[in-house]
């Protein structure tokens, strides 16, 4: 079980900036959630969140569900969010699984999202062709 701490993840830009996003809550649902440190008012930060839910009563998979939020604020009112990007990120585990099976979908999943065709689908918002 990995401690609820800080998470340092780099942005997105040109040439990479860390970011530190801090504990905030977990919820009764089991959802821990991580802000951005900073100096921007609560609804513009940008945030994480991992959950994960065993199988109950004979249920036979899990879920691990990671999300990141990034807050689109108001060109002309910096302090008015008009909406957000969301990225999220589900692994549906069946009891099955063995542990080589989740390392692979793991690495899969990872190496998926850092591959070139991602990043255009993404960023530039162009399909696979």
């Amino acid at each position: 079980m990995s401690a609820f701490a800080p998470i340092v993840l780099d942005d997105g830009a040109g040439t990479p900036v860390p970011h530190t996003f801090s504990p905030s809550t977990i919820d009764p649902n089991g959802v821990a959630r991580l802000f951005e440190n900073g100096d921007v008012p609560f609804d513009g930060r940008n945030s994480i969140s991992l959950a994960v839910k065993l199988p109950k009563n004979g249920g036979q998979v899990a879920r691990v569900t990671a999300k990141v939020v990034v807050p689109v604020m108001d060109s002309l009112d910096p302090l008015k969010k008009i909406g957000e990007v969301l990225g999220t990120v589900e692994f549906v585990v069946p009891k099955g699984a063995t542990l080589s099976n989740r390392a692979d979908v793991l690495a899969f999943a990872r190496n998926f999202l850092m591959d070139a065709s991602m990043e255009s689908a993404v960023v530039d918002l162009e399909s696979i062709y």
